[in-house]
């Protein structure tokens, strides 16, 4: 019998001879579980304001004792049409954030347009860019520490040299600091500076943000470049993906002459790779997949 909800014969609901497929089925449920978790995180978030506000002097317990019972309260089961009513309040509060975000837009204008600038930053290639010194200091503790030294001495350094970026990498850096964005073809040119600019100043944002794009590009060609930048900038999750990659094509990377150079450069990743081959290895023949084939690479010392 065709399912009610996803065929094009099923276009009424009429009981008792209503069916749904088992991916309409594990479709509504993972609809109604998401917005059944988001309602809670709301709760949560909402009771953790209330609790903020509280005096905390003489009701902190009671109130905390009360704020924990509301939280450990279930949420009663509910069906498609709670989940559409979740999902509209979702797309409200999405709204309401882009208004806020468009409003705050007009700060990467204060930058692009060097208004009321206050700092001068040096490039590696000779040229300055104008910041604000506060936007930095609020989105970096680096930056924080470099202009709280500066303003400690009687007379000031004058520009901040950035040695490791270029003039058009530094821009984008600071783009992000003010909008939170950066643009897809400057992503693509740029974030492997961008990540170790982000780990140096202690920006979180920006490494979640280049170690996402970066991940999205790795393949065998480009593997290994890309694990040296992922534990240069302890960036976990760009360095398992990378793992993964050697793992899926060992053949044409452990093999390679590359390889070579890469383990003799690199010994500590280099063992940590066969490690991770033998314990693949391991699962594989644990699965009853097929494994015989496989060789543990150790590179060959050079004479």
């Amino acid at each position: 019998m065709d399912c009610c909800l996803c065929s094009s014969l099923g276009n009424s609901y009429r009981p008792p001879r209503n069916t749904v497929c088992v991916s309409c089925y594990e479709g509504a449920r993972s609809i109604i579980d998401l917005c059944r978790k988001l309602e809670q995180e709301w709760r949560d978030d909402d009771n953790d304001d209330d609790h903020h506000h509280l005096d905390t002097s003489s009701s902190s317990s009671s109130s905390l004792e009360n704020n924990n019972r509301s939280k450990q309260v279930a949420l009663p089961p509910q069906g498609l049409g709670y989940a559409f009513k979740q999902m509209k309040h979702l797309e409200l509060k999405e709204e309401d954030a882009s208004e806020k975000l468009e409003f705050l837009e007009s700060l990467v204008d204060a930058f692009r347009l060097g208004m009321h600038s206050d700092v001068e930053l040096v490039t590696n290639d000779g040229l300055s860019l104008h910041a604000h010194r506060v936007v930095m200091a609020t989105k970096s503790p680096v930056f924080k520490g470099i202009f709280e030294a500066d303003e400690l001495k009687e007379v000031h350094t004058g520009p901040v040299h950035i040695q490791e970026l270029s003039h058009d990498q530094l821009r984008y850096l600071l783009e992000f600091l003010y909008c939170a964005e950066i643009p897809a073809d400057a992503m693509a040119e740029h974030s492997h500076a961008l990540l170790i600019a982000a780990d140096k100043y202690d920006i979180p944002v920006l490494s979640k943000v280049c170690e996402a794009f970066i991940s999205s590009t790795v393949c065998a060609s480009n593997v290994l470049e890309i694990l040296e930048l992922a534990t240069l900038t302890s960036a976990t999750s760009l360095k398992e993906t990378a793992i993964g990659v050697i793992l899926e094509s060992y053949e044409d990377i452990l093999f390679s002459k590359e390889y070579e150079d890469f383990a003799m450069k690199n010994p500590l990743l280099a063992v940590e790779i066969t490690k991770e081959f033998i314990k693949d290895l391991k699962k594989q023949a644990n699965t009853g997949e097929n494994y015989v084939d496989r060789q543990v690479f150790v590179p060959h010392q050079r004479a």
